[in-house]
C-alpha cells in the first residue's frame, strides 16, 4: 500500500536518483538492476512511475558530463578513435535525424552502449537540449518496460 511518496519520506527516490547518476557515469554499476531493486519494494503504480521518472532523470544527469566531454573537453585528434568518429560523422550527417535516432536507439535499447553514444553525440555537435530530450524519452521507454513488465507478468499469472 505505498503511494507516490513512500513511508521512507522520499529517501527511496533520493537514493534511487543518486545511484542512477552513479550508474550513468560508471558502467560497472548496473542501472537496470538498481531500478529493479527499487521497484521490488513498491507495488503501486504511482510508486513505480516515480522510480521510472527518478531513475531516467538520474541517468540523464549522469550522461551530461559525458556529452560535454565529447563536445570538447576530451580531444579526439589522432588514432583510431578520431578515424572512427569521422566515419560516424559522415554516416550520420547524411541523415538529418541520424544522430538523434542513434541517441534514441542507444538510450532505449542499450545498443550501441549509451555511454559511448553520449560522448559521440557531444563530439558530433548534437544540440544539448535535443540530446537530453531524446535521451530521456529513450530512458523512460527502457526503464518503464523494465520496471512494469515483472509486475504485469506477476498479476497475469499469480
Amino acid at each position: 500500500m505505498d503511494s507516490w511518496l513512500p513511508a521512507t519520506g522520499g529517501w527511496l527516490y533520493v537514493s534511487c536518483f543518486v545511484l542512477s547518476v552513479v550508474s550513468a557515469l560508471f558502467p560497472w554499476v548496473n542501472g537496470e538492476l538498481v531500478l529493479l531493486s527499487y521497484s521490488a519494494v513498491l507495488s503501486s503504480v504511482p510508486g513505480l512511475i516515480g522510480v521510472v521518472l527518478v531513475g531516467s532523470t538520474g541517468q540523464m544527469v549522469g550522461k551530461i558530463p559525458l556529452y560535454w566531454a565529447g563536445r570538447g573537453t576530451v580531444r579526439f585528434q589522432a588514432g583510431r578513435v578520431a578515424q572512427t568518429l569521422d566515419r560516424w560523422r559522415d554516416r550520420l550527417e547524411k541523415r538529418p535525424s541520424g544522430p538523434l535516432s542513434l541517441v534514441f536507439i542507444a538510450s532505449s535499447l542499450g545498443i550501441p552502449p549509451f555511454y559511448v553514444v553520449s560522448v559521440v553525440a557531444g563530439a558530433l555537435g548534437v544540440r544539448f537540449g535535443s540530446f537530453l530530450f531524446v535521451g530521456l524519452l529513450g530512458r523512460l521507454v527502457r526503464f518503464g518496460l523494465l520496471v512494469f513488465t515483472p509486475h504485469i507478468v506477476y498479476r497475469l499469472f499469480w
